[in-house]
């Protein structure tokens, strides 16, 4: 049986920051607690270890496909995730591993502010590009854009709403800080539902991405090679998975553990995971060499490719004899 300690009413919002009577803070001796706190360490040493190891084995690429070509926008949103998420999950470690906090509860509300915040811009760095990726791959028509946007501020306006009821705990209280020496709090209960329309968002896109390119393939061989086709349906499904598990470790560790130090997985763990995804899908694409290309002219292929992979002289153009007419 887990000891629970109770925290009398002159301790009124020091929970969650709601007024409350009496809140119930689970006991940092119970195995429970100290277990998921090794599981909240651990998570989060395996996705900075896993954001650093993929950085290593891709900086050839990044340097020869990256950094030699034209700066777009799918460069900068490219570098500022790899280098912002190398960046924030360093801080992370430095945190969790006890080095940072000091017994500090002003410190780690700041901490928590800043996880929230570069958890959503890590994330939504990545769906940006894939969103440019699926817009390209559409075709660029203006319906299509219009669906995206649309989408995509919807999704966007239920991660500030959730945000700002998360955050808006001013009097939140770091749990047994002097004794863990790590930024341990409660989550309120129903935040998962802001990653539900995440989940939503990357399904509609990768079933019409699947059924745009299963069109290409079939109607359009002659115009794009089939190794590139196949990069794009590869790279569509592993997105997919690594998004899938993603958006249901956080889900899941919110809502099964939003008083126990597991709820961190998510920021941890997964937040790495569907960056490292993200940016293969990238250097994936730019690593490709369909024709004897220089790495200039690979470079400016590829990004034609994701920001107009049907546009040739007009974004409107659908109709595959007008395609084959202004190729010739």
């Amino acid at each position: 049986m887990s000891l629970l300690v109770k925290v009398e009413s002159w301790m009124a919002c020091d929970c969650l920051g709601y007024p409350i009577k009496v809140c119930r803070l689970p006991d940092f001796r119970t195995g429970s607690f100290m277990e998921g706190l090794w599981v909240r360490k651990s998570f989060s040493a395996a996705g900075h270890t896993l954001l650093v190891y993929d950085y290593l084995l891709t900086f050839r690429d990044e340097f020869v496909y990256v950094w030699n070509a034209p700066w777009t926008a799918v460069k900068v949103l490219f570098l500022l995730n790899r280098y912002g998420n190398l960046m924030g999950q360093t801080f992370i470690g430095l945190e969790e591993a006890g080095l940072l906090a000091h017994d500090s509860q002003e410190f780690c509300r700041r901490f928590a502010i800043f996880t929230t915040c570069f958890m959503y811009l890590s994330t939504e760095s990545i769906h940006i590009l894939v969103l440019v990726r699926a817009w390209a791959i559409w075709g660029t028509r203006k319906r299509v854009t219009k669906i995206l946007a649309w989408s995509y501020v919807c999704y966007i306006l239920m991660l500030l709403t959730g945000s700002a009821h998360n955050l808006s705990a001013k009097k939140m209280r770091f749990l047994f800080l002097d004794v863990i020496r790590v930024c341990v709090t409660t989550m309120p209960k129903y935040v998962w539902l802001v990653y539900v329309g995440s989940f939503i968002l990357d399904t509609i896109l990768f079933v019409l991405t699947m059924r745009s390119l299963w069109r290409y393939s079939r109607e359009f061989q002659q115009l794009y090679p089939s190794s590139l086709l196949h990069v794009l349906f590869r790279d569509a499904i592993i997105f997919f998975i690594a998004s899938t598990f993603s958006n249901a470790l956080t889900i899941a560790s919110w809502a099964a553990y939003w008083d126990n130090p597991k709820y961190f997985l998510g920021k941890g763990f997964a937040t790495p995971l569907l960056s490292v995804v993200g940016q293969r899908l990238v250097l994936n694409l730019r690593g490709l060499q369909t024709r004897t290309y220089t790495t200039r002219d690979i470079s400016c292929e590829v990004d034609r490719q994701l920001q107009a992979f049907a546009e040739v002289g007009s974004p409107d153009l659908d109709d595959v004899d007008e395609l084959e007419g202004v190729q010739e």
